[in-house]
C-alpha cells in the first residue's frame, strides 16, 4: 500500500522561502521521528519517502487539517515557531500528516493547493 508525508503551510505569514523551508523541515522531521517505529514508516522509507507540500490560508484552517487528520487516526504534528525569526513565539506555521497510506492521507488533504 504507497504511502507519503503531506506538509501543510500556512500562507497568511508571509514567511520567506528559507523560512518556510525551515518550518517544512521541522515538520518532516518530527514525522519522521513521531512515527519511527512503525511499519507505516518503514513502508514510506523503502518507498523513497515521497512528500507533498500543500497550503492553507492561515491558522484555523492549519488547525482543522490538524483536528481532522487525528480525528482520522492518522499521525500528525503541529508545528510552532521558536520567534527567532519572522513570527512570533509560539506560531503554529505548518503541520505534517504521515507518513500514512495515501488513501488515508488524501481524505483529509486531498482538496488542499499545492503550495
Amino acid at each position: 500500500m504507497p504511502t507519503k508525508l503531506v506538509l501543510v503551510v500556512r500562507t497568511d505569514l508571509d514567511m520567506g522561502k528559507g523560512k518556510i523551508a525551515a518550518q517544512v523541515a521541522h515538520a518532516a522531521v518530527a514525522a519522521a521521528l513521531g512515527t519511527l517505529s512503525t511499519p507505516g514508516f518503514r513502508t514510506w522509507l523503502r518507498e523513497g519517502q515521497p512528500k507533498v507540500v500543500l497550503r492553507v490560508s492561515g491558522e484555523d484552517a492549519l488547525r482543522q487539517v490538524c483536528a481532522d487528520a487525528e480525528a482520522a487516526g492518522l499521525p500528525v504534528q503541529l508545528i510552532q515557531d521558536a520567534g527567532r525569526t519572522q513570527v512570533a513565539a509560539g506560531t503554529a506555521t505548518c503541520c505534517a500528516v504521515g507518513p500514512a497510506a495515501v488513501a488515508d492521507v488524501d481524505r483529509v488533504t486531498g482538496a488542499l493547493p499545492l503550495l
